[in-house]
């Protein structure tokens, strides 16, 4: 499950860099980095599989 990392938590060796990307709003500028967790026993498979599913079930129940 996607979780906010802090971070001196990024810091160790379980934690690897995937990706930095910029949005820009408006006048605003955001810097997202994405990390993976190398402990995760999730596969990136799993975690779109229980989002879709999440937001079917939510879709139905609306």
């Amino acid at each position: 499950m996607s979780r906010i990392i802090e971070k001196d938590e990024l810091k160790k060796e379980r934690y690897k860099l995937n990706s930095v990307t910029e949005y820009k709003f408006g006048k605003s500028t955001y810097i997202v980095k994405t990390y993976f967790d190398l402990d995760c026993e999730e596969s990136l498979e799993d975690v779109v599989q229980r989002l879709i599913t999440k937001e079917v079930e939510k879709a139905m129940s609306a």
